[in-house]
């Protein structure tokens, strides 16, 4: 444990006011050895303050730190508590939930409430339990009739045909009855297919995570606008709510789910007559950067038409039903995650209209923080920063000198763009050049809008550029008054900015590069010269990431890295020597939704290669390998062979690679099943997860018994082992359980 300098000044100040005042007079006046003294026993004052401070909070499960979680659990009797679930890994699971609630899960022992909250402590997922006996279609006793649980659909009330949806949420929030079935629900050998049986009870996970997106712009694609930044069909979700306490089971609202039409239809309806539950909106549609169109004026696609005359009661004008309202209406479709908009009762055409921008609210759902999103980065980029190789003279390496942010606000009117901002950073480097050489400057793009045209990045010698997806952080002052933000200091979180064009790079001896937070619609292009560093950190470049030239060219010493991200190619010239993909995924396929054509995942024919957690869906090339808990479903062709491994991983039939350990398939076999995704759609939520119908060789054959591939680090298969193994003793007798969704 250390002491900083103004933690020990602190203390030392603090022992020096319980002497005498003019013994300390005195010892100013003398040299200050007394000062000194106090200052050598403030030091260790503060470490045995620290300490019992981290005592305190360690008798505590909510404040105590994550290793003596096991210790407070053994004061509970938990057995078989869970290993590490990924707390440190960006999974986000922690054990502390499971020993808080143990007393709680014990008093409730043996009711459906507790499985599903225990599933959900120990997993980190949203859960629902369904006891299926209840759901089965039996001939009713005339004194005991269940209407609520009809054997037939009812086309009168389509709600609850949607909630049948299998992409919805599996069957989970189902009403219908079925019938019996003989299949066992918990798994093994012969189990873990059947439902609808009378001792069954099935616990249903959603693995999704729902970002609220705000103030994205719909792009017009066709005779529609789309907010996904593929520009492709994607559904919105619904924030779910966050249960209080463990009795309440949970319902569609606490899950996090595709948003339904009809349910966005009862929520506009309540909004209209202003009964709606409180909180916001699912789904927010602003024109021209004005104020949010009334519930009014939003419409649902496919379920009902334009607002009427009569229909706005901030409508003045005649009642005339045949009429729309005046102004803007927009049909909104939260299945595809597009909208409509209409202007006078005429669809909206900016030939005829002039060019207007739509702005829109919603949620969107992924499996896992990968790519540009929303979601908070600021761990990620934190530890793109430090594993960053860049040098700087004069130890100037993480001192950030000048930022610049997009837009610029009063201090900076004319920086609008990125390349503004490009601009004034490069003045601040020639105007240092002499006095204050190299160091780290920053672009924060807080436009979420897009920004068109390819930015052209050159970075001086001994520099490091970063552009980031981030706003200036504001400071609250002690008298709860917000003051103006700090250039320099920056969240990156809640932005998703554009840049629809491509990245142009050229870097100077010693200079690095890192891009964080964007989606580029375009290449990402390392020019001739001595750039030494590329970092591409939770970024969707829909085109590739190129280094070009050719034998001769320079950049000799560049390290290429991408780390959480989605690119549609890596393709490096033989004088990059080194490559590094952690946690990626890496699909030819981005580059023809960009307009591109399909290549290889990765060309790397000089540089050594790793691999590490990640999803690769193309041909890999490189000089040499180390890939670990990856899936390689294209063919690995490798020159050196002599060094480097292969662990834990998929290689494509027919590739050549170094020795294999624990790969699928081995090194002897013929051959073996190829990985099956649940969608391989860039804008579906479920891209690029695993399908459970994928090979178990697959499925848990990554590092520790996870999986392969992209989701590696989720390590879902352990968590839901663990929740199994933790929820069995809660099981009413007789009853079997089973664990679905994950």
């Amino acid at each position: 444990m250390t002491v900083d300098d103004a933690r020990r000044d602190e203390r030392t100040d603090y022992l020096a006011a319980l002497l005498p005042a003019h013994v300390m007079e005195r010892d100013a006046e003398t040299g200050g050895l007394v000062r000194a003294l106090l200052g050598a026993v403030a030091g260790e004052l503060a470490r045995v303050e620290d300490d019992l401070d981290a005592l305190y909070d360690a008798w505590f499960v909510e404040t105590a730190p994550e290793w003596v979680v096991p210790y407070l659990a053994d004061l509970v009797g938990l057995d078989s508590l869970p290993g590490d679930l990924g707390t440190g890994s960006g999974a986000g699971v922690s054990r502390r939930a499971v020993v808080a609630n143990t007393v709680a899960y014990r008093q409730r022992k043996g009711t459906v409430a507790v499985l599903e909250q225990v599933v959900r402590d120990v997993t980190g997922w949203p859960a629902r339990a369904v006891e299926f006996y209840r759901l089965l279609a039996t001939t009713a006793h005339v004194n005991h009739v269940r209407p609520d649980r009809p054997a037939l659909a009812s086309l009168r009330h389509a709600g609850g045909v949607e909630l049948e949806a299998d992409g919805l949420a599996h069957g989970a929030l189902t009403t219908r009855a079925h019938t019996a079935e003989v299949r066992r629900v918990d798994p093994g050998p012969t189990g873990g297919r059947g439902r609808y049986g009378i001792p069954h009870i099935g616990v249903f996970v959603f693995p999704w995570q729902v970002y609220e997106v705000t103030g994205t712009r719909a792009h017009p694609v066709g005779t529609d606008l789309l907010t996904h930044p593929l520009d492709r069909p994607c559904p919105w979700f619904f924030p779910p709510a966050t249960e209080d306490t463990i009795e309440h089971l949970a319902g569609e609202p606490d899950l996090p789910v595709p948003l339904r039409p009809r349910r966005l239809l009862a929520l506009l309806r309540g909004a209209r007559r202003g009964t709606a539950t409180p909180g916001p909106l699912p789904v927010t549609v602003r024109v021209d950067d004005g104020d949010a169109l009334p519930p009014v004026r939003l419409r649902v696609c496919g379920l009902e038409g334009l607002a009427r005359r009569g229909d706005d009661t901030a409508d003045t004008g005649d009642d005339d039903p045949t009429q729309a309202l005046d102004g803007w209406q927009v049909m909104v479709d939260p299945v595809a995650g597009r909208i409509q908009p209409y202007l006078d009762g005429d669809p909206y055409d900016p030939a005829v209209h002039g060019v207007h921008v739509f702005d829109v609210d919603h949620a969107a759902g992924a499996v896992a923080d990968v790519g540009a999103g929303t979601y908070d980065r600021s761990a990620a980029h934190d530890d793109a920063l430090d594993g960053d190789p860049f040098v700087a003279v004069e130890d100037r390496r993480d001192r950030v000198d000048a930022q610049a942010g997009v837009p610029g606000g009063p201090a900076a009117p004319d920086v609008v763009t990125i390349a503004d901002a490009v601009a004034a950073v490069a003045d601040g480097w020639a105007a240092d050049a002499a006095s204050h050489p190299g160091g780290t400057r920053v672009v924060s793009v807080a436009d979420p809008t897009d920004h068109v045209g390819d930015v052209d990045l050159a970075v001086p010698a001994d520099s490091r550029l970063v552009v980031v997806a981030a706003a200036w952080e504001a400071r609250t002052l002690l008298s709860g008054d917000v003051a103006a933000p700090v250039p320099g200091v920056y969240a990156p979180t809640g932005l998703r900015p554009r840049v629809v064009g491509d990245v142009l790079v050229t870097g100077a001896e010693g200079s690095a590069l890192l891009l964080d937070g964007l989606v580029v619609l375009g290449d990402v292009r390392v020019r001739p010269g001595n750039l030494t560093s590329l970092t591409v950190s939770q970024c969707t470049v829909a085109g590739r990431v190129l280094v070009e030239g050719t034998a001769g060219d320079a950049n000799r010493a560049l390290q290429v890295t991408v780390v959480r991200s989605m690119v549609g190619g890596v393709e490096l010239v033989g004088t990059v020597p080194g490559l590094r993909l952690a946690d990626s995924v890496v699909d030819p396929g981005l580059a023809v939704l960009a307009g591109g054509s399909a290549g290889p995942a990765v060309r790397a024919d000089g540089a050594h290669t790793r691999i590490d957690g990640s999803t690769l869906r193309g041909e890999v090339g490189c000089r040499l390998l180390d890939v670990t808990s990856s899936i390689c479903d294209g063919v690995v062709t490798v020159e050196d062979r002599q060094r480097g491994c292969a662990r834990f991983s998929y290689l494509g039939p027919g590739s050549r690679t170094p020795r294999r350990f624990r790969c699928v398939p081995s090194a002897d076999a013929d051959g073996a099943p190829g990985p099956a995704y649940a969608s391989l759609d860039p804008a579906s939520p479920s891209y690029p997860a695993l399908s459970a119908t994928a090979p178990v060789a697959i499925r848990r054959g990554g590092e520790g018994g996870a999986e392969m591939g992209v989701h590696h680090h989720l390590r879902r298969p352990l968590r839901t082992d663990a929740a199994r193994r933790l929820v069995e003793p809660y099981v009413p007798a007789g009853m079997q359980i089973g664990i679905f969704g994950s």
